[in-house]
């Protein structure tokens, strides 16, 4: 198998424990594939001198186009649904500056600083700190230990979303998405390791950090996975707040940066799911399922501030504002709900003299029936804006890479959604160039 470019330095990075790579890389890369003999060439290509030290500097950049049809956003007098057009948009959807090193061959370290969304002038976004961990071999690979703020083992793409140009589609699964995320992306302290003999490899990994813990909480979060004969992957992630949780935002903040809605005074959530990646010569499938199940208490006054939301009256009736002059008394304090959301790609890679061709499709549902359609308060404007905190999206599309670095990408989906007591389509279409680049600094 070829390995060059982007797509050896994300192998590199996989089989050194800093990124798992997704099923799907680039010129036809098996990430399955940690052989001793490969490990050991890999290793010796990324550290530069005899003493085992090393600095690599690296990063993606990923221009973005979006169009999206008429959306619903209401009802009118007469009962019919009312639909508002969405100018296009224009943004970077992924900036990322990364540096990565060695110590002595066995310690290492990584920074990842992102400014995603500073595409216009409108929402140039600050650089931020997304990664910034160390780490050390406790019992050689098989018990590593890496503190820090780093991104948590969580089924296949939680690590390399910010690896743009490596995966097939442009955007993440739904459970990704910033506007509804099952938890927190990131965590401070991890204990991980792989175990390999022959075709087989297992790996796991331990987590827990500041998250959204509240008071004396420890959050604990897993992650273990097995890998067959460089084309099976199967595996689970398991995250529990470890008591109560607080939001990450309050209302009229956007959306919440983990599991816990805005207007909750606390909430005890335990996520689990399982996921699997085949790739059968050109064929590459990934598909997984996550389930989390909350036990919230929502704060009332926060709950009175979705008055101004434009909540749809299953909303209303489930925050308790359905009368004529709703007050915090009316709101129901206790709540238990059930976040679900599955997602399956099937990608085929097409090697020619231009360069490698990969149509890939994809399908997403999401439920989540405590959202709500308003960015601004908290909502996702997905979910949120159904009458039953539902939605499926359907993707077909292309990835172009002329050389392994680069990447174009284009793709169109349609939301299915029940709105207004009837089932309605809005489709999308989106374009992205990414590329890789990386400096050898030692």
């Amino acid at each position: 198998m070829l390995m060059t470019g982007a797509v050896r330095a994300l192998t590199v990075l996989s089989v050194m424990g800093w990124v798992c790579p997704p099923i799907a890389a680039a010129q036809g890369v098996n990430p399955f594939e940690q052989s001793e003999d490969q490990l050991l060439a890999m290793e010796s290509d990324l550290l530069a001198d005899d003493d085992g030290n090393s600095v690599r500097l690296y990063g993606f950049i990923e221009g973005y186009f979006e169009k999206v049809s008429q959306t619903p956003t209401g009802v009118a007098a007469d009962g019919s649904t009312i639909f508002e057009e969405n100018p296009h948009e224009f943004d970077v959807s992924n900036l990322n500056v990364m540096v990565q090193g060695t110590l002595e061959h066995d310690f290492r370290y990584f920074v990842n600083l992102a400014a995603p969304g500073s595409g216009s002038p409108s929402s140039d976004a600050a650089i931020a700190l997304r990664n910034a961990w160390v780490e050390a071999p406790l019992a050689g690979s098989q018990l590593v230990l890496r503190i820090g703020k780093t991104y948590r083992r969580f089924g296949i793409y939680n690590e390399i979303l910010d690896a743009a140009p490596t995966f097939i589609g442009i955007e993440a699964p739904e459970l990704f998405d910033n506007d509804h995320l099952l938890l927190t992306r990131t965590t401070n302290l991890m204990l991980h390791g792989q175990f390999v003999g022959g075709e087989h490899t297992f790996g796991y990994a331990l987590m827990t950090g500041n998250d959204e813990r509240a008071d004396d909480a420890i959050p604990v979060g897993a992650d273990i996975f097995y890998d067959w004969a460089e084309s099976v992957r199967i595996g689970s992630s398991f995250y529990w707040t470890g008591g109560a949780a607080e939001p990450t935002r309050a209302v009229g903040e956007g959306s919440p940066r983990g599991g816990v809605i805005n207007w909750m005074a606390e909430d005890e959530y335990t996520v689990i799911g399982a996921y699997l990646a085949l790739q059968l010569d050109e064929f590459v499938f990934e598909g997984a399922y996550w389930h989390a199940l909350h036990d919230a208490k929502r704060d009332p006054e926060a709950v009175l501030q979705l008055l101004g939301a434009d909540l749809n009256p299953r909303q209303r009736t489930r925050f308790g504002l359905d009368g004529e002059s709703p007050t915090a008394g009316g709101v129901p304090v206790d709540v238990q709900y059930t976040v679900q959301t599955f997602y399956a790609r099937l990608g085929y890679a097409i090697d020619t003299d231009v360069g490698e061709w990969v149509p890939y499709a994809q399908f997403d549902v999401y439920r989540n029936p405590e959202t709500i359609s308003a960015k601004a308060f908290g909502g996702d404007a997905e979910a949120g804006l159904s009458d039953d905190g539902q939605f499926i999206k359907a993707t077909a599309g292309l990835v172009y890479r002329p050389l392994p670095a680069i990447a174009l990408k284009i793709d169109g989906s349609t939301h299915i959604q029940q709105f207004n007591g009837e089932t309605v389509q809005y489709p999308e279409i989106r374009a992205a160039l990414s590329y890789y680049w990386q400096m050898e600094v030692l």
